[in-house]
């Protein structure tokens, strides 16, 4: 449960806007293990299509209508981000680099705009609270001598009233005039006292309060920020892969060029890559053998090696698998 900013004794009025009317979040939880589960059965293609379809289309509105609703439109969000994640790691093992490359951007962008959303959200509290502090910091300047002002006040009167009830004091005609203004005086310190009474504790409390609100703001600021952060390396890390493997192919075309070898394309280092069975076999589980060939396949689709070795990993043999050889027929 995320910690809600603390309610001021007179809450300010935050506009209010249409809630998100869906979980990401638990959508998020909910669909992970079946997606999982097709991926390590080597549905790559399959578990694009669905993952696929559980990011929404737009992202969901931003709900500012109350401390309560922006932290659960930053769960929300979370969630949306997790989703964005999960997309471009599948389409990545489907060997759509480049789409992934273009999710991980998406995630950002989402990203930047809650944080705009948040911003926007969290502006009203922010003034909010820090009148409050001003003005509560103003009060308790104030209205603390005053209190101990009219408490005095009211006790003295009460011990000169006994006093002058117990005839322990005698008081001359000007002095009795005095102590009956006192008296009269006596109901609306009373009442003014009462007030302060009541005052302070609330304008403590806001004190006190203040900074607990302030983190929880800030706590909530840098819980995006973390989501720009990942999104961000996620979107570096992403260019990084497919340039890198494209500087390699073009460094292996030039070296085909010199050798005055034709090229075509990217087929010559898939090529190349497919006559060298280590280069898959390294690579260990057939997920992970899978991913590769799918990222060759995308790179010179209807590559005959990556695709037999593919389709041997489908049907559950080793990708290299040699052929059974087919029986001759028996003389007679």
């Amino acid at each position: 449960m995320r910690p809600m900013p603390f309610m001021l004794f007179s809450a300010v009025a935050l506009v209010a806007q249409a809630p998100a009317n869906v979980d990401l979040a638990q959508r998020f939880n909910q669909e992970l293990p079946g997606i999982t589960q097709m991926l390590k059965e080597l549905k790559a293609q399959e578990a694009l299509t669905k993952v696929q379809a559980l990011i929404p289309a737009e992202r969901p509105v931003f709900d500012a209508s109350s401390p309560k609703a922006i932290g659960q439109s930053l769960d929300n969000a979370q969630g949306l981000m997790s989703l964005y994640r999960l997309y471009a790691n599948v389409a990545a093992e489907a060997g759509q680099w480049e789409k992934a490359t273009e999710i991980h951007e998406k995630r950002a962008q989402a990203a930047r705009a809650t944080l705009a959303d948040l911003d926007k959200a969290q502006a009203p509290i922010v003034a909010q609270w820090k009148k409050a502090s001003e003005d509560s910091a103003a009060y308790i300047a104030k209205n603390t001598p005053r209190q101990q002002e009219l408490q005095l006040f009211l006790q003295t009167l009460k011990d000169d009233v006994a006093a002058v009830n117990s005839k322990q004091k005698k008081l001359e005609a000007k002095e009795m005039d005095e102590l009956k203004a006192r008296i009269a005086q006596a109901p609306a310190n009373e009442q003014e006292l009462a007030q302060i009474n009541a005052a302070l504790p609330v304008h403590k409390q806001n004190l006190a309060n203040a900074p607990k609100v302030t983190k929880t703001l800030g706590d909530n600021r840098k819980e995006v920020e973390g989501m720009i952060k990942s999104a961000d390396e996620a979107v570096t890390k992403a260019k990084k892969t497919v340039a890198d493997q494209n500087q390699e192919i073009t460094d292996f075309n030039t070296q085909q060029t010199i050798k005055k070898v034709k090229v075509v394309g990217k087929k010559n280092w898939v090529d190349a890559v497919m006559r060298a069975p280590e280069n898959i076999t390294k690579l260990g589980t057939p997920q992970a053998q899978v991913a590769f060939l799918n990222r060759l396949l995308v790179l010179d689709p209807g590559n005959k090696l990556a695709q037999k070795a593919l389709d041997n990993l489908l049907a559950g043999k080793d990708a290299f698998a040699k052929p059974a050889k087919k029986g001759g027929a028996k003389k007679k």
